[in-house]
């Protein structure tokens, strides 16, 4: 678990667990705090605070809201149901983040993982963010860094960065200051700027 919380902290640094609240962690590391933060209850509005009268006659429920799905993620969505690898990785994308398609973790990381199977580097990247931030999966330090590394061997610098600082740190693997400066090293040769950064 200790490990697990190191390689958070990493990668909220570095910008990469986005959906990893810092406050909550650092709570969470606290010496005094064992267990995980529970999530505040929100706090009431003045409308809420006042007793509401209950009308003679219940409303109708309202129905859901159904999310339209944009024309354009129509398109994705054909071409990754016949196994374009790009079409899945873009497709998880706008599950993820709700452009076009309502935002679904599980739908997303599916998607990711179809992509990456075949290899697409970007998808195997994005799939081990889901996997360090338990995005539409369990949190899984073993299968960040695996699928981590297949994203830097396929040439996403992001991942080679990323997999650098892992071993610059000691997180998920074994620390090693060859690997570290080998990957950042390939990472900085792709022009990524915090790469050749931490190589100065």
């Amino acid at each position: 678990m200790k490990k697990l919380v190191f390689v958070f902290c990493l990668l909220l640094a570095l910008g990469i667990a986005a959906h990893y609240n810092k406050e909550s962690l650092m709570v969470w590391l606290s010496p005094e705090n064992e267990t995980a933060p529970e999530p505040a209850a929100p706090e009431a509005t003045e409308s809420e605070a006042q007793p509401v009268s209950t009308p003679a006659e219940e409303p109708l429920p309202a129905e859901p809201v159904v999310a339209e799905v944009s024309e354009e993620v129509k398109v994705l969505q054909a071409a990754a149901e016949g196994g374009d690898a790009v079409a899945q990785c873009n497709l998880g994308w706008c599950l993820e983040s709700g452009e076009g398609i309502a935002s679904d973790a599980a739908a997303a990381a599916e998607m990711y993982r179809k992509s990456a199977e075949q290899g697409n580097a970007a998808a195997c990247f994005n799939l081990a963010r889901c996997y360090v931030n338990g995005f539409g999966v369990e949190p899984d330090v073993a299968q960040f860094i695996s699928w981590c590394r297949k994203g830097a061997e396929s040439g996403n610098a992001d991942a080679m960065y990323t997999l650098g600082m892992c071993y610059k740190q000691g997180l998920g693997v074994e620390a090693s200051a060859q690997e570290a400066e080998a990957w950042l090293r390939k990472a900085a040769d792709l022009s990524h700027e915090k790469a050749a950064a931490e190589l100065n």
